[in-house]
């Protein structure tokens, strides 16, 4: 079984101590991927819940040990070098953020008795008039090292803000709506929460979010509204002084104090104004002197304390989420909201390596539901999987590597993240030999005018992997929106269908002539257009030897030739009902599956050789799937709200297994997160990228169940076992040998690849950031930001060990 997908930027990650890894919480699971080539290396599987923190343990660069929460109620502590679980606490609720500032304050020794709390954020609901009521969130507080709950808990109006902790460990704050929280972490035992010392800053506005200082007694936090604002002097009455009651008593100061409200325990505030939305994270730089900031523009923007001027790092692909420090001074990670997190070098401002994940569909699509579905491809031949995004592109996934492969551009307008998109990629569809790629793209009006369906038709490069634009179609069904797109199974023909009433049959043709695109003299046209009785067409499907097209036409399936566009045949019934989905059996010539939704929805097995239904479930079916090598297929079906709660079950949605002759299902899966999924069938060889695939055997495709959070899980459908070999591929990951980086080349970047020869295959993008070597190297090797360049007297060995040549003792 094969697991992967899912979103990589709903946490923030951490760094390794050495910064040679990123870990990363993806659904249950802890990815770990290496920062020099962005590749998967190891994942921590145990949790049986949506991992919701990871923390790395300081210290010494050689080990690997992290803390994990997660919404099963439970505390990790693990070696991820060896990707082994050591230590696992039990608490009382699921756990939606942690915190364990003791790690920063001093080194930590597991051998010895220690005081290490860790600060968890809980979801808090409880019953009220045998009611379930949501009473906000709630703070406590646990002895990682006893193992045990401390007595007492701190309540927060707001459940989902991240606790943050200030790089010297002594502080842990969160942003709660107007009111930012501080509490000073504990340096000896406590019994109850009572005894931390705690203080509040307000706001007017909500916050969003909030970072300390790295040496001075400074908070900056970020609120809804774009506003940075910066306290001075924070705690100098509340978290120095004896008093453990914080700010409840009253304090006075022995100077005036600039623009801070009655109560809070502060010298200043001063405000900064660029973000134009909600402010989603703030980092201060080691020094202190500079501020970080991202929002939704996908602007990286770097702030001077001093003088409070700005530099800006534009166009970095979509609103940014979460900013993680490395050991490297030089280099960060950002997370973007298309799932991509990218490792910016600030030395020279250029994004070095990136993690891509499945991106998230477009937001209009629940705008637009009833034009736009959830709608990936599988293209068969490569193993991967292939889903409209956001940004007006459309994206190749490999489901056995878990990674972006490739996307296609398919509208030319800019994306701008701040700004709501007007196009929605609503269909995309593969050719059998995914040599011909057609979308579906509608634009939406513009002060009422301009909206409209686009099909476009799309050539595979040879060898490439790439495809190019063949053939624009503007309106291809007049004023009607395209309902469904498909294609002949060996042959050059498309078929388009529509709610305005019609399909049109589409074949690509040598004598249009496109000379400004790939492959010329060579385009698609209409050949025929079919309709029946004006009733809306939802779905089409060529049979598979491709001599029949059945199309759906409310609620009756119509057949026809496509070579001569003659109608065959009517079967269904057209009352309270419309065909939303139909597929032939590939190994059942005579059995045709369908799916009606409305008034009485259905799950029929029809025989063609007597036009009448095989059998049939009157049942709501979210997506359903035919296996190519066998006569079954698979449907996935929601699960009623009462028999989830008869069940006691988390769990949405069921995948039903049938042969098309015998309505008693083969096998069923229970799955999650199923209602607005998807199943797909895929060939084993395909997927395991290997063409010496068993043959003297049956066929045994692996099927694909997708959820609505684009998390995947591919498996076995007719083995017991999923076939044990294939659970954990070592393939999938990527090796760990890595160079090691020198001081030299963690501040002036990477030596020529040309001098390393390294293989072009491996060496990513970017490689505008390397500097071929001149005659005086030393005109522009401290060229950069003083805030990156570190003190000569630490980088002073390294440099000149990378200069000169080293002789061992035995050659004097």
């Amino acid at each position: 079984m094969l697991s992967g997908g899912g979103l990589l930027v709903c946490r923030p990650p951490a760094f390794s101590n050495d910064g040679r890894k990123l870990l990363v919480c993806t659904a249950n699971t802890v990815s770990i991927y290496t920062v020099a080539t962005a590749l998967l290396v190891t994942e921590l599987v145990g949790h049986k819940g949506q991992v919701t923190t990871v923390i790395v343990v300081p210290a010494p660069a050689n080990e690997c040990k992290c803390w994990t929460s997660s919404m099963d109620a439970t505390l990790r502590l693990w070696d991820f070098n060896t990707a082994t679980s050591l230590r696992t606490l039990q608490v009382s609720r699921p756990v939606i953020y942690m915190a364990i500032p003791g790690f920063l304050s001093r080194p930590i020794d597991h051998d010895k008795k220690q005081q290490l709390y860790a600060f968890l954020s809980f979801d808090w609901k409880g019953n009220c008039d045998g009611q379930l009521d949501d009473w906000g969130g709630r703070l406590k507080i646990y002895d990682a090292m006893k193992m045990k709950e401390v007595k007492g808990q701190l309540k927060l109006k707001y459940r989902q803000q991240l606790l943050v902790v200030s790089p010297s460990g002594k502080y842990v704050g969160v942003a709660d709506r107007r009111v930012i929280h501080i509490w000073k972490s504990p340096d000896e035992e406590i019994v109850h929460v009572k005894e931390v010392k705690k203080i509040r800053l307000h706001h007017i506005k909500e916050f969003s979010t909030l970072a300390f200082h790295p040496s001075d007694m400074i908070v900056a936090a970020g609120d809804v509204t774009g506003r940075i604002l910066i306290w001075r002097g924070v705690g100098e009455q509340s978290l120095f002084s004896a008093n453990t009651h914080g700010q409840d008593e009253s304090f006075s100061y022995h100077m005036e104090r600039f623009d801070v409200r009655a109560k809070d325990d502060v010298m200043s505030r001063t405000t900064w104004h660029w973000h134009q939305s909600a402010v989603n994270f703030l980092s201060f730089s080691s020094d202190g002197a500079y501020l970080y900031s991202g929002a939704k523009e996908g602007v990286f923007v770097i702030w001077q304390m001093e003088t409070g001027k700005r530099r800006y790092f534009p166009r970095l692909g979509g609103p940014l989420l979460f900013f993680a420090n490395s050991p490297e001074p030089s280099l960060f990670s950002i997370s973007c909201a298309d799932n991509k997190i990218l490792f910016v070098n600030i030395s020279t401002m250029t994004v070095e390596k990136s993690i891509e994940g499945i991106k998230p569909p477009s937001s209009l699509q629940e705008k637009f539901r009833h034009i736009s579905g959830f709608s990936p491809a599988v293209d068969y031949k490569g193993g991967m999987l292939v889903l409209p995004a956001e940004n007006h592109t459309v994206q190749f996934y490999d489901l056995y590597y878990d990674r972006a492969v490739s996307e296609v551009q398919v509208s030319q307008r800019n994306y701008i993240p701040a700004i709501e998109t007007t196009v929605l990629v609503t269909l995309v569809a593969l050719s059998g030999e995914a040599s011909v790629m057609g979308t579906v793209e509608y634009k939406l009006p513009e002060e009422g005018v301009g909206c409209g369906y686009s099909l476009k038709f799309w050539a595979a490069e040879s060898g490439s992997g790439k495809f190019s634009l063949s053939t624009v179609i503007d309106e291809p069904h007049s004023d009607a929106g395209v309902s469904d797109l498909t294609f002949h199974p060996w042959m050059n023909m498309a078929v388009s269908t529509s709610y305005g009433g019609n399909f049109k049959i589409w074949t690509e043709s040598k004598s249009i002539s496109r000379n400004n695109v790939f492959g010329q003299g060579r385009g698609w046209r209409c050949q025929s257009v079919g309709s029946y009785k004006g009733k809306a067409m939802l779905c089409a499907a060529f049979s598979t030897d491709g001599s029949l097209l059945a199309v759906g036409a409310g609620g009756l399936v119509t057949f026809w030739n496509p070579e001569t566009n003659s109608l065959v045949s009517v079967i269904g019934d057209s009352l309270d009902s419309r065909i939303s989905s139909l597929s032939f059996v590939p190994r059942s010539e005579h059995h045709l599956v369908t799916i009606s939704k409305g008034l009485n929805p259905c799950l029929s097995v029809w025989n063609l050789s007597t036009l009448s239904i095989w059998w049939s479930y009157q049942l709501s079916v979210e997506a359903v799937a035919t296996d190519p090598d066998r006569p079954n297929f698979a449907v996935l079906l929601p699960l009623a709200v009462h028999v989830r709660d008869k069940l006691k079950t988390e769990k949405d949605a069921v995948i039903v297994l049938f042969t098309v002759e015998d309505p008693i299902p083969v096998a069923a899966w229970a799955v999650r997160k199923g209602v607005g999924g998807k199943v797909m069938f895929i060939q084993e060889s395909a997927l395991l990228h290997e063409e010496n695939i068993n043959k003297s055997k049956q066929a045994e495709n692996r099927l694909i169940f997708l959820n609505r959070d684009h998390e995947y899980v591919v498996f076995n459908p007719y083995s017991d076992d999923d076939d044990e070999a294939h659970s954990v591929p070592s393939k999938r990951f990527s090796s760990m040998k890595d160079p090691v980086m020198s001081g030299y080349r963690t501040m002036f970047g990477n030596i020529p690849a040309q001098e390393l020869n390294i293989d072009k295959s491996s060496h990513m993008a970017n490689q505008n950031v390397i500097r071929a070597p001149t005659s005086h190297p030393w005109d522009s090797i401290f060229s950069g930001p003083s805030h990156v360049l570190p003190p000569l007297a630490r980088v002073g060995a390294a440099f000149l060990e990378s200069m000169l040549e080293k002789r061992s003792l035995q050659e004097f």
